[in-house]
């Protein structure tokens, strides 16, 4: 009509307007191709030797931050923690390489006694995520922006409730 309104009426009308909108003479193109997820160089991914670890502390994945706080209104604990994006690791000199994966939890680790795919009751993954063959657990994305968190790559999971796991947008490869 000449004189629309900015609310819609009570009373529309069932049949298209006698005087539809002309298209523009300039329609926007859309792009040739959709946007290119950003990708990791498998050599630039960080990876550790766990028989260096362990006789000299040496390969020891980065911290690249941590900090702690309190809410006071409901007295629960905040940790951020900023770890080195990890591939790959190996061990015992024998050339194999091992999935890597990073167990944040407030109670202790026993790799002899505890099992990666049953999570405690504090940890930052799930044990619904955890089923299957024990080999994908270890899987890790290329283009993690988009896939960190995912239950497609289990080496960085779908995080519980109370956690969140994601890339630093500016360094794609670098901090989870």
């Amino acid at each position: 009509t000449g004189n629309p309104t900015k609310l819609p009426t009570g009373n529309p009308t069932k049949l298209p307007t006698d005087n539809p909108t002309i298209p523009t003479s300039n329609p926007t193109i859309p792009p040739a191709q959709p946007p290119v997820k950003p990708f990791c160089d498998a050599s630039s991914i960080a990876s550790f030797d766990w028989d260096l670890l362990m006789t000299s502390g040496l390969s020891k994945p980065d911290v690249v931050s941590f900090d702690m706080s309190v809410e006071d209104s409901d007295l629960s604990l905040n940790i951020e923690v900023a770890l080195t994006y990890e591939g790959r690791s190996s061990a015992d000199d024998s050339g194999a390489v091992y999935g890597t994966t990073y167990v944040l939890d407030f109670e202790d680790f026993d790799a002899h006694a505890d099992s990666i795919a049953q999570p405690g009751t504090c940890q930052n993954r799930d044990a619904i995520d955890f089923t299957g063959d024990f080999d994908t657990f270890w899987e890790y994305p290329l283009s993690p922006l988009g896939d960190i968190g995912t239950a497609s790559f289990l080496a960085y999971p779908p995080p519980g409730d109370l956690w969140t796991v994601s890339m630093a947008s500016d360094n794609e490869c670098g901090a989870v």
